[in-house]
């Protein structure tokens, strides 16, 4: 059908396309995972937040009533 040549191109292109496809693929991969990186690091900075918040709270919350 057809010959070396022709067939041996064909097989390289399509290892060709292969490759390019999981290299595509690794990068997309690296980009999620510096997408959900950075959502961690924003959801641990409002974490720490809230708890210096919930930890200052109930003491300035205290400190009036005991003055009374």
């Amino acid at each position: 059908m057809y010959d070396p040549q022709a067939a041996q191109l064909v097989i390289l292109l399509i290892v060709i396309a292969f490759f390019l496809a999981v290299a595509l693929g690794l990068f997309y991969g690296l980009f999620l995972l510096a997408k959900i990186r950075s959502q961690a690091v924003r959801i641990n900075k409002r974490l720490d937040e809230l708890l210096a918040r919930t930890a200052a709270g109930p003491a300035s919350a205290d400190e009036p009533k005991s003055s009374r």
